[in-house]
């Protein structure tokens, strides 16, 4: 995330929280993203340095003005006139950010190998909220090469509990061609009564 579109989700969440209506700019925010996903031209066009500056802005506002708060509008605005179009979404990834931790919110990433049922999502949020101190939302994926297990990403902590994972410690300790100390104990006995039965 750039410097640039923190700081621009900073001045738009002050906004927000000025203004008193933070669930409009969230849904705001919404209609942005949805926009821009939806319409990959449209942001090449907010981007393109071969239109004016006030085409741009012009072009923006045609789109997206009137459905969203004037503030957001104008940010947005302020955004496409300086070149920073591009980092529209980013911006809207960090106000979120920034908003999640004003609610002391997180986002924990799960990957599991099969769909998790609603009460084992229940359950593994609960768990999450216990650890980390606070309101945990899933964002839950399905990747079947997992074999089985789930993986965790939250906080800046990983916690891999994939059966895949497992398999690949112990390929790393097979691979390392360190002794393995059971088999090496078991091995010096046998050498050790094999020369004892000779010398009889």
């Amino acid at each position: 995330m750039t410097h640039i579109s923190r700081e621009y989700a900073e001045a738009l969440f002050a906004l927000a929280q000025e203004s008193g209506r933070p669930a409009e700019f969230e849904t705001a925010l919404d209609l942005t993203e949805e926009t821009l996903k939806e319409n990959p031209d449209f942001l090449k066009l907010l981007s393109s340095p071969a239109v004016s500056r006030e085409d741009r802005t012009n072009a923006l506002s045609s789109v997206l003005g009137g459905k969203i708060p004037l503030s957001v509008e104008m940010l947005l605005r302020m955004m496409v006139h300086r070149g920073h179009a591009k980092e529209i979404r980013e911006m809207i990834v960090c106000y979120r950010e920034l908003d999640r931790d004003s609610r002391r919110e997180s986002v924990a990433k799960v990957v599991s190998a099969a769909a998790l049922t609603e009460e084992q999502q229940s359950a593994l949020a609960e768990k999450l909220e216990k650890r980390f101190g606070r309101k945990m939302i899933l964002d839950c994926q399905v990747d079947p090469s997992l074999i089985g297990g789930i993986r965790v990403e939250a906080e800046g902590t990983v916690l891999d509990g994939t059966l895949r994972s497992r398999l690949r410690e112990i390929k790393d300790v097979m691979n390392s061609g360190a002794p393995r100390p059971e088999r090496s104990a078991a091995l010096s006995n046998s050498r050790f009564s094999s020369s004892r039965t000779g010398s009889r």
